[in-house]
């Protein structure tokens, strides 16, 4: 099939994605690849703004005032964010020495802002929604300025371009966000009666759109599954490794194990619309364009499928825990009574 470098208008689409273009003297295939593009666009958003909603239902007011007045969750989810993920990304392109295009779409992928999907896992790992929400918001405005730098001290083994951030995509994803929330917590507040139904209606949302986007991303891209091996490894193994340094770091600082959940799945969730938004406005006149969008395109369908599991093993890990302390941070070791009484006598014997 003879292919194209087409670049697309990505500022007004949050979801849509660039691949490997027909020949528009074969109008069939073409079309078809566009319409699923259009379908996997408009489903995508929709579902996920529903999901959104659903996430909205079962947070307040008060939940986003106790994470903003101890913001310490909200710096950790910021340092790993920006700090773990251009580094996992950084260190696993050296160690296979991947070519130069997979390895700027590595890069980009690291260094972007967390996704919205991480609500939805963050849910059904019982984790702390409202400060995943108060983190993908932040992290999303964050990288107005740290994506530009993460992608400035990263790249320069690889590439002398400057990758340009996309502030309308940023925005509008920010919309995405917050506009749904806002209306799920209106609901909340005036009809509590409902949030049940919605939030399991929209659990069920979550997973066909799961489903919707790994069946439409397989038949829009094909040639996406042609990549080298060390391409598959390495996007089956970044969000794995992203959840484990996040949660530990998150433990190391003493949070409680419903934010270390939480952490370590918005470490490793990145916004994968803007990423390849990112790479088709900054490398679209690039030779290797389309090599460029592999590592994202493969990315996209694992990171979901990683963060499923990542949720079994958490539901596995909390049932033989004690639920009553899921709350409570990492406290210092209780000084026994022994331990006590002879603290007390020295402090006797310091006495005049």
């Amino acid at each position: 099939m003879t292919t194209l470098s087409v670049t697309y208008q990505f500022d007004d689409d949050i979801n849509s994605t660039v691949w490997t273009t027909a020949d528009p003297g074969d109008e069939g295939p073409s079309a078809r690849v566009e319409a699923m593009k259009l379908a996997n666009r408009v489903i995508l958003t929709a579902l996920l703004a529903f999901i959104m909603l659903a996430m909205g239902c079962v947070v307040t007011v008060d939940d986003f005032k106790i994470a903003l007045k101890r913001p310490v969750g909200l710096a950790i989810g910021f340092v790993c964010q920006f700090g773990i993920m251009p580094l996992v990304a950084f260190t696993l392109a050296h160690i296979f020495n991947v070519d130069a295009p997979y390895a700027i779409g590595m890069l980009v992928v690291g260094c972007s802002p967390g996704g919205v999907t991480s609500q939805l896992f963050t849910f059904w790992s019982n984790g702390d929604v409202c400060l995943s929400i108060c983190m993908t918001t932040f992290s999303t405005l964050a990288a107005i300025g740290m994506m530009p730098l993460c992608l400035w001290i990263y790249s320069g083994s690889w590439t002398d371009e400057t990758a340009v951030i996309p502030y309308k995509s940023i925005v509008t994803a920010l919309a995405l966000i917050l506009i749904p929330v806002f209306i799920g917590m209106l609901i909340r507040h005036y009809k509590q009666e409902w949030t049940r139904v919605i939030t399991l209606v929209g659990s069920i949302t979550g997973m066909l759109a799961i489903a919707v986007n790994i069946i439409l991303n397989g038949l829009i891209n094909p040639d996406m599954f042609l990549a080298p091996w060390y391409i598959y490894f390495s996007t089956i193994i970044t969000p794995p490794i992203a959840f484990v340094l996040g949660y530990i770091i998150a433990y190391v600082l003493r949070q409680s194990r419903k934010k270390c959940r939480t952490i370590a799945i918005e470490t490793g969730s990145q916004n994968i619309a803007l990423a390849i938004t990112i790479i088709a406005i900054s490398y679209a006149d690039n030779d290797d364009f389309f090599q460029i969008l592999i590592y994202p395109s493969l990315f996209g369908p694992f990171l979901l499928i990683d963060s499923a599991i990542c949720v079994l093993v958490f539901k596995m890990i909390e049932k033989r825990m004690n639920p009553e302390n899921d709350n409570e941070e990492a406290q210092q070791p209780p000084i026994d009574d022994a331990d006590r009484k002879d603290v007390s006598f020295k402090q006797l014997n310091q006495e005049p």
